[in-house]
């Protein structure tokens, strides 16, 4: 019967954590594939101006080959953002019955493997590249950038700074809804420092 018991209540406590892990994985890479889809159109915005000289500046590749690139980046970055809007997002914030700590490492395993996966598609696309425009390059290394970032900017305090909402959430109704956006904001910002 005591044997019972302890069986049960270990596969509540699994099923418990598998809930937490799915919803935090799911969270974010989806934040991830945000993070990488702004990069990419931004950076295909840039391209697209300079490849129809509305901004001023050197370039080695022709007209059309930037025209080319801007299209290839922007169609990456459209699909990044639309695997996101179709995923798990904000799931996060529906983690019922998890104290924050739970919360708060989960979301921290769960970026460090977001970025894990991102460093490993890196490696793979960095070898298919070699003949490709120069943006196209520039778009695989903000691959790595947000790769970077996401094992070690975002658990230092991007997922603290979730937690601290969803901890104000309490008090202040609009906390519970700065959760996902503030983790968005920090990588964001982690990136935009990388590169500058």
């Amino acid at each position: 019967m005591l044997d019972a018991i302890r069986k049960s209540d270990a596969v509540a406590t699994l099923r418990r954590y598998g809930i937490l892990a799915y919803g935090s994985i799911g969270t974010m890479f989806d934040v991830g594939l945000m993070v990488l889809g702004s990069l990419l159109l931004g950076l295909a915005v840039s391209v697209l101006l300079v490849g129809l000289d509305l901004v001023n500046r050197e370039q080695d590749l022709s007209t059309g080959a930037m025209l080319i690139s801007s299209m290839v980046l922007a169609v990456v970055g459209l699909f990044c953002l639309g695997i996101a809007s179709e995923g798990p997002l904000g799931r996060g914030r529906r983690l019922v019955g998890f104290k924050l700590w739970e919360v708060g490492v989960g979301r921290a395993a769960a970026v460090f493997l977001a970025g894990l996966a991102a460093m490993v598609v890196y490696g793979f696309a960095a070898g298919l590249v070699d003949d490709v425009p120069q943006p196209i390059v520039t778009g695989v290394e903000g691959l790595r950038i947000v790769g970077t970032t996401g094992m070690t900017v975002m658990p230092l305090i991007g997922v603290p700074l979730s937690v601290l909402a969803r901890w104000q959430s309490a008090e202040y109704e609009w906390a519970a809804l700065a959760e996902i956006p503030v983790m968005f904001v920090v990588w964001v910002i982690a990136i935009m420092v990388s590169l500058g």
